[in-house]
């Protein structure tokens, strides 16, 4: 049997850390798995640092330049822990994403894995050793180091996984994956089972504990995916197909982004071709838009206003000077006092009156809304920030969550 582990940054925050995974991967390696490869994240807020070390230069630090730097985090990571395992008489090797031959296309900072040549991995598990390979990195065809965005590692994993076609287990510090986040709502509740669209939907509206790319992934070539907390055997929550039970409940959960940035495009003459090309930029610089809205006013002018998370803030500014660049007479304005809250389950399929509930439920303790998107199986809404914690509480006693 083989297995691929991924390792997030807090469970690797510390030698300490790194020393007791280790000694877990060679009980598991005698016990259970004949075959591991482990996927790790930098240590603790390693990235974070050195995107403040990068910032210390310039507030737009060149995309290339910024994943060269940021890779060196997972890769320090998965050479200690190669260390470990050898000091205690496992054998290994630690991979950068280069020399797994993780192959990358799309923008710096945020590109997707194209492809993953697995010869030499398979050729090590193939002599005994444990395979430790450097998340959230690749290279693409320029032969330029790229990183995968936040949650990366989790994409590294399962695609991962997918290639090996083995099971993967995404270990954190947390007990699995709650149907609200517990740091918010502390009557928060553990859920054994969820499904790969729920996943992808609340992951995709805010839940961090998984990246939606890395569920797409699994759902696309049947990943089994276990999500539990690092060095815990008790718990966790396995993400699966549809499955009876599931839609017993018309909202499996509910995600919050506490800190969203919506952009509004003023006095844009009105016509499909323009709202495209605006579109076409956000995806040129690879913002990954949630919310969208559009009015048009009697003077055949557009309005356009669409969201995306704080984190994305250099990305939208790169955005709006290419915007203003080719549109000269447009305005953009910039809503960062706003959050994000949606409601999910695929029990919202075959019955309406979620939105009414919903709504209502915030507006009958003043809350207003804003923008509004949907889908098959979650509504989500925009709200003032400082109106998040209330906002959870309300929904969750509303549809008994």
């Amino acid at each position: 049997m083989r297995v691929v582990l991924k390792y997030g940054g807090s469970s690797v925050a510390t030698t300490d850390k790194i020393k007791a995974i280790a000694d877990y991967i060679i009980k598991l390696k005698k016990e259970k798995y004949e075959e591991i490869v482990v996927v790790a994240s930098a240590m603790g807020k390693m990235t974070d640092e050195l995107i403040e070390k990068a910032n210390e230069f310039t507030d737009k630090p060149a995309q290339r330049e910024l994943d060269s730097l940021l890779s060196t985090g997972e890769q320090q990571t998965v050479a200690l822990l190669s260390i470990a395992l050898q000091s205690k008489g496992q054998d290994a090797i630690s991979l950068t994403g280069f020399q797994a031959k993780i192959e990358t296309t799309g923008v710096h900072t945020k590109s997707k894995i194209k492809n993953i040549s697995v010869d030499r991995i398979e050729s090590n598990l193939l002599s005994g050793k444990v395979v430790l390979i450097a998340g959230f990195q690749g290279i693409n065809a320029d032969g330029d180091i790229t990183t995968l965005g936040r949650g990366g590692s989790d994409t590294t994993a399962v695609a991962l996984a997918a290639e090996l076609k083995c099971e993967c287990k995404i270990y954190t510090d947390v007990d699995g994956i709650y149907n609200i986040d517990p740091r918010i709502y502390s009557d928060a509740k553990p859920l054994k089972y969820i499904s790969y669209e729920e996943m992808m939907e609340m992951a995709h509206l805010g839940a961090g504990v998984m990246e939606p790319r890395a569920v797409e992934i699994g759902k696309k070539y049947g990943v089994p995916i276990f999500v539990g907390r690092s060095l815990n055997e008790e718990g966790g929550t396995y993400i699966v197909e549809k499955s009876y039970g599931l839609e017993d409940k018309l909202v499996t959960g509910i995600s919050v982004v506490k800190e969203i940035l919506v952009a509004t495009i003023v006095n844009l003459e009105h016509s499909s071709e323009k709202t495209a090309g605006i579109f076409s930029i956000t995806e040129k610089f690879g913002l990954n838009v949630n919310m969208i809205l559009q009015n048009i006013n009697k003077n055949g002018k557009s309005e356009i206003s669409f969201s995306v998370s704080y984190s994305e803030k250099n990305l939208l500014d790169n955005t709006i000077e290419e915007i203003q660049k080719i549109y000269e007479d447009v305005e953009v304005k910039i809503d960062d006092n706003l959050g994000m809250i949606s409601v999910v389950g695929v029990g919202m399929v075959n019955n309406s009156g979620v939105a009414g509930k919903f709504f209502s439920a915030l507006s009958n303790v003043g809350i207003n809304f804003y923008q509004v998107t949907t889908s098959e199986i979650s509504i989500s809404c925009s709200i003032d920030k400082e109106n998040i914690n209330k906002a959870v509480e309300v929904t969750a006693k509303e549809f008994e969550i």
